[in-house]
């Protein structure tokens, strides 16, 4: 009699290769962007997208009138980003603030 073959079970390993989670920006319009970054300028909101697979951020520009900016503010905090007002772009601003945290953006007073 022949014993069974050993069966050796080897642990799965799963590597993260996916896009990581982007903060998202709502318009008025029901348009919705999924950005790498986004700054305030005057009444513009600046923000970067990827395109080509993932790998050109492309910086874009909107009127921050067409930003529904209570349901960003909603949306994204329910998905656990702070929405912060910064007059320049992430790494920009931490050069030039080390030590400072960006205030929350505050949605509008009706």
């Amino acid at each position: 009699m022949v014993p069974p073959p050993v069966v050796y079970e080897y642990p799965e390993y799963v590597y993260y290769g996916g896009q990581r989670d982007l903060v998202l920006l709502f318009l008025k319009d029901g348009t919705v962007y999924s950005v790498t970054d986004y700054w305030f300028v005057k009444d513009e909101v600046h923000f970067t997208t990827l395109e080509e697979g993932g790998t050109k951020a492309v910086e874009q520009v909107i009127g921050l009138d067409e930003l529904d900016l209570q349901k960003t503010i909603d949306v994204n905090a329910r998905r656990g980003f702070r929405f912060v007002r910064r007059d320049e772009p992430l790494e920009q601003y931490l050069r030039d603030h080390p030590d400072a945290n960006a205030p929350l953006v505050e949605p509008p007073k009706n």
